[in-house]
């Protein structure tokens, strides 16, 4: 095709309120860029959800080891038994009075009640993701300049 067999073909259409289709456009890029933001946030904390799991296991594994190993010095007797009945009746007494404690203890929270914030470890993001976080980051604020030209 020529230059001028596609200008032939070409044909155009009126719009009506060219302003208002261009603002409803960029809203939606404003939308659009927003959840795009969130999913790298989501992204984000998943990775850091499945390193902590790993974490986890690898300490589980090394507790379960150790455990072994304590297992095999030891010496093999036939007092676990009769330890562990003992232990068995000091943990519910250890129960009892812990339960007579927190019993008080909602009582006098009752009375006299406090108010407790938590502090919430900021959240380690990755560089790479940083870096697409603040290109969409940048596009938002584009797309706000162009929306505030527009009014």
């Amino acid at each position: 095709m020529t230059k001028k067999e596609s200008e032939e073909e070409a044909f155009y259409v009126g719009i009506k309120d060219p302003i208002e289709i261009r603002r409803s456009i960029l809203e939606s890029s404003k939308d659009i860029v927003q959840y795009l933001q969130r999913a790298e946030r989501f992204k984000a904390v998943r990775a850091e959800k499945i390193e902590q799991i790993l974490k986890l296991k690898g300490l589980d594994k090394e507790i379960k080891g150790l455990i072994r190993k304590l297992r095999m010095a030891l010496p093999k007797t036939k007092i676990r038994v009769s330890l562990y009945k003992r232990e068995e009746k000091l943990k519910q007494e250890e129960f009892k009075k812990e339960a007579e404690a927190a019993k008080k203890k909602i009582k006098i929270e009752k009375k006299a009640p406090v108010k407790v914030e938590k502090e919430v470890p900021p959240i380690e993001e990755k560089k790479v993701e940083m870096t697409e976080l603040e290109k969409l980051e940048k596009e938002l604020s584009e797309i706000e300049s162009r929306l505030g030209r527009l009014s």
